[in-house]
C-alpha cells in the first residue's frame, strides 16, 4: 500500500471518530433537554416541574382527579388539592363581585397532542413553540394547571378578574405561571390566564420575589 492510500485511510478513520463523537455528544444533550420525569421520585406532587425540558409519560394520569363544581361552565377536572384551592378562590372572587370561569384544566397526553397538531396546522411552528406545549410537556397533564377566562371581558388581561387574580392568587397557592419578561426562563410567551397550583408557601415566595417556578425550583427543590 503506497503512502497516499495510507494517508487517505488514516484521514477516513479520523473523520469517522469525529462523526461518532459528535453523535454521542448530540445524544447526551438531547437526553438532557428532554428529561423524562419519574413521578414516583417527586417528594411533593404539587412541586412537580413540567416544562420544555421535563416530560411526562404519555401514559401518565394523576390518580386523584376530581371534577370542579364552582366557577366552571363545563366539565373540568383537577388534582384534588388544586380543585379545593380553586373552589375557595372562586367563592371569594364571587364575594368580591367577580365572574371567573375555567376555560381549560386537566388535559390528557392525547388531548394535548391533538391540540398541538391543530395549532401547528393553523398557525405554524414558530407560534406553537412560543405558546403551545408539546404532548408530555404540558402542565395541564398534571391536573395542577388552569386556564381562566372572564365572563365579563373577552380579553382576560384587560378584565377586573385578571387584576384580582394577579393580586390574590398566591393567597390560595396559585401563581401566574408564564409572566411577561420571563420568556427566556419559562420558554413560553406571557399567558396571564394560565395559573398553576404550587401551594401557599411557594406561591407567596414566587409572588413577593417576582420569580418563575423554574427559578424557585432551582433555589429550593432541585
Amino acid at each position: 500500500m503506497n503512502k497516499k492510500k495510507i494517508k487517505i485511510k488514516r484521514s477516513f478513520k479520523i473523520l469517522l471518530i469525529i462523526l461518532i463523537t459528535i453523535l454521542i455528544v448530540f445524544s447526551i444533550n438531547k437526553n438532557k433537554d428532554n428529561h423524562n420525569i419519574s413521578v414516583e421520585k417527586v417528594k411533593d406532587y404539587k412541586y412537580i416541574l413540567v416544562n420544555k425540558k421535563n416530560k411526562l409519560s404519555s401514559y401518565f394520569i394523576p390518580d386523584n382527579l376530581v371534577e370542579v363544581n364552582s366557577c366552571s361552565l363545563g366539565s373540568f377536572y383537577l388534582e384534588e388539592e388544586t380543585a379545593n384551592a380553586y373552589e375557595q378562590m372562586c367563592l371569594d372572587s364571587i364575594n368580591d363581585g367577580l365572574n371567573i370561569s375555567i376555560r381549560s384544566a386537566y388535559r390528557s397526553y392525547d388531548e394535548q397532542k391533538e391540540l398541538y397538531n391543530t395549532y401547528l396546522k393553523l398557525y405554524g411552528k414558530s407560534y406553537v413553540d412560543k405558546y403551545v406545549a408539546r404532548p408530555g410537556h404540558s402542565e395541564h397533564q398534571t391536573g395542577l394547571a388552569i386556564d381562566l377566562e372572564s365572563l365579563e371581558c373577552d380579553i382576560f388581561r384587560n378584565s377586573k378578574e385578571y387584576l384580582w387574580i394577579r393580586e390574590n392568587a398566591h393567597n390560595y397557592g396559585f401563581i401566574i405561571r408564564y409572566q411577561k419578561g420571563k420568556e427566556k426562563i419559562t420558554g413560553y410567551g406571557a399567558e396571564e390566564w394560565h395559573i398553576r397550583y404550587v401551594g401557599k408557601n411557594a406561591a407567596e415566595y414566587i409572588y413577593k420575589n417576582n420569580i418563575t417556578f423554574e427559578e424557585y425550583y432551582e433555589l429550593f427543590l432541585k
